[in-house]
């Protein structure tokens, strides 16, 4: 281990696997919202492909968000706070494009609609929307905490552990108080206007600065990941083999991978995070491949750097092919048909904004 690990951080500069990782699943997250966006019946295919990706997805997000907070030169507690109230102002912006966007196409179609209490619900849905953002602002705001408290690396670990085990247990408790039993509700409630909750996911936060800590010490990467991945493949597959026996192959299994996907017991986050690290260690190895790809290496970290653009306009974009379809769901060649289209057009307004806001600052 002395071999692998240094006494001090050496190891400073960007982790270009995680990046890549990042910018991945970017893809896989365009294809799944082309269903879910436009509450299309998913086949077996993007059933496979969801039922996999729940292991990571999210996850990786928040992990490498912890991470981060190690390696940025900017991650005072004051900082860290501003950028959690900033990620929550993020959501509530991208519920009004969201409303938008439902909207523009029903000014054109609601006299061909059957039923339009589709669309109002879908308003009701949308104007309080909590998703990934709202979530990544309250875990913003936990570790900005955290950092006051000068938690040792260890004690994140620590942590982190305490709110997987501790999270199945809190969630949904009701607290009968106007407005802040709402507040407390989307942090750690369910409704049916909540994707995701912040008490399940702050595990991978506080796991992921523990990583980040320990990340910096590296000096020999190719040999920390060749310890590290046949462990994590065989956390992994142990995973898989024991909720498969539990569940078969069929609906129950796929219900429970969706589940378990948004609120992920301590077993589903230790294997989550064993997912991630072996897939960053795969990148890692085939870096130089990724590099002489040339144009799509490129765009997979293009889509990292800009993941929360792409991230809120994408569903935007879906939800503006979704209305002008009369809010009915698509058939699956459709939903390929749409994911390429949406990429297309989300990929242009990313662009074009980061663009003017370049020749701005010049």
């Amino acid at each position: 281990m002395n071999r692998i690990l240094d006494k001090n951080p050496v190891n400073t500069s960007r982790q270009s696997e995680f990046d890549y990782l990042k910018g991945f699943f970017m893809v896989c997250i365009f294809l799944v919202h082309a269903y879910q966006a436009t509450s299309s019946n998913e086949d077996i295919v993007i059933k496979i492909i969801y039922g996999f990706a729940t292991l990571s997805a999210a996850a990786i997000f928040i992990f490498v968000m912890g991470m981060g907070t190690v390696y940025s030169k900017r991650s005072e507690p004051k900082t860290l706070a501003k950028s959690g109230i900033v990620m929550i102002a993020y959501q509530y912006l991208s519920n009004i494009a969201y409303v938008a966007a439902l909207s523009l196409p029903y000014l054109f179609v609601r006299n061909r609609l059957d039923d339009k209490q589709v669309y109002y619900d879908l308003l009701l849905e949308y104007s309080q929307f909590i998703n990934i953002f709202f979530m990544a602002g309250i875990i913003y705001l936990v570790l900005a905490l955290a950092k006051k408290l000068q938690l040792p690396p260890v004690g994140y670990a620590v942590v982190g552990l305490l709110f997987a085990i501790a999270a199945p247990f809190i969630y949904g408790r009701p607290v009968d108080v106007p407005v802040l039993g709402y507040i407390v509700k989307i942090i750690i409630g369910e409704d049916f206007f909540v994707t995701f909750t912040a008490i399940y996911f702050l595990s991978y936060a506080f796991l992921g600065v523990a990583f980040g800590h320990l990340m910096q010490r590296v000096k020999d990467k190719k040999a920390f990941y060749c310890w590290v991945m046949p462990i994590c493949l065989s956390v992994a597959l142990v995973w898989w083999i024991f909720t498969i026996r539990k569940y078969g192959f069929g609906d129950e299994l796929y219900e429970y991978l969706c589940i378990s996907y948004t609120q992920p017991d301590l077993f589903h986050v230790v294997a989550s995070i064993a997912h991630i690290l072996f897939f960053a260690g795969v990148l890692y190895f085939g870096d130089g491949v990724m590099k002489k790809s040339g144009i799509i290496g490129r765009q997979i970290l293009y889509y990292n750097r800009h993941i929360s653009k792409y991230y809120a306009i994408h569903i935007a974009v879906f939800f503006v092919i979704y209305g002008f379809h009369k809010y009915e769901g698509f058939t699956s060649l459709q939903c390929w048909l749409i994911t390429a289209l949406c990429m297309v057009v989300t990929g242009g307004i990313v662009r074009l904004y980061v663009s003017l806001i370049e020749k701005n600052k010049t």
